[in-house]
């Protein structure tokens, strides 16, 4: 008697035991668990979904002989982490008459700096020995700048020329920026570039993009040369010197047959055209 009921115990446990498994398993976990996953969703935009005062401003100016680019970044802190690409076309070495795409990186900006500023070698070094690259002409500057899981990508041309005492105009390669009637004491290298954004300053407020600047390290010219920026529209010009940072307000004439602004400028700067309605 005693037998029949431990086996009826026994039994009767084992029973309890499938019907929590059959439970557990069928009825209970009815849905699979949702694996969690902590995928980062990097998104790309073009900076022209960043608003105009929140870009950074950049320069670039050859050295004298113009074998180095100084990069300098302004207004940065706006972002986590910006990165650069100078990408040039020069002379192939060993195929005359043809181009090579060189170029230098940089991932070292400090972006809690009110100013990051780097001088880039045109062509190779060893041992303190230099190989400048010639033939350069143009160029093209990418900034990967970085806010939160956003990247925003910037891509601008810059062009590089030699001006000597006789040269009369220069301007960028498509014609938006232009100085004629030059007077310089020497010859010296000259950069064309789009600063991607503004100088910090109130009134620069109700700029219009792209801002062109020239950069190279004369003094004033011998005598006032002319300046025309393509315009759509009357407005404002301003001279921003990012050597000292000061500003001048240009007389200006609006040409609306060329759709161009024009104006006597005494040095080169960052030219910034400030719209007035």
């Amino acid at each position: 008697m005693e037998s029949k009921r431990s086996t009826y115990i026994i039994a009767a446990i084992s029973l309890l035991v499938i019907i929590t498994a059959i439970y557990f398993l069928f009825i209970f976990q009815k849905k699979p668990k949702e694996i969690e996953t902590d995928v980062a969703s990097n998104e790309v935009k073009e900076v022209a979904n960043l608003k105009t005062e929140e870009r950074p401003y950049v320069t670039l100016t050859p050295t004298s002989d113009g074998v180095e680019i100084v990069i300098s970044v302004e207004n940065m802190a706006s972002f986590d982490k910006i990165e650069y690409e100078l990408i040039y076309l020069a002379d192939n070495p060993q195929v005359p008459g043809q181009k090579l795409e060189r170029g230098a990186t940089g991932t070292d900006v400090n972006t809690k700096d009110a100013k990051f500023k780097k001088s880039i070698l045109l062509g190779t070094a060893s041992k303190k020995v230099r190989s400048p690259d010639q033939g350069i002409t143009d160029g093209k500057l990418t900034m990967h700048m970085f806010k939160g899981e956003t990247e925003y990508l910037s891509e601008t041309k810059w062009d590089i020329m030699r001006v000597t005492g006789q040269t009369n105009s220069i301007h960028d390669s498509l014609g938006n920026i232009t100085v004629s009637s030059l007077s310089l004491d020497k010859d010296y290298w000259v950069i064309t570039a789009d600063t991607v954004g503004i100088p910090k300053d109130d009134k620069f407020k109700s700029a219009k993009l792209p801002v062109y600047g020239i950069f190279s390290i004369p003094p004033k010219f011998l005598q006032n040369a002319k300046l025309e920026i393509k315009s759509d529209e009357d407005a404002k010009i301003y001279a921003y010197n990012h050597n000292d940072g000061q500003i001048e307000e240009l007389e200006s004439t609006f040409n609306e047959k060329n759709k161009t602004i024009s104006a006597v400028i005494s040095n080169f700067a960052t030219f910034v055209v400030v719209s007035s309605q």
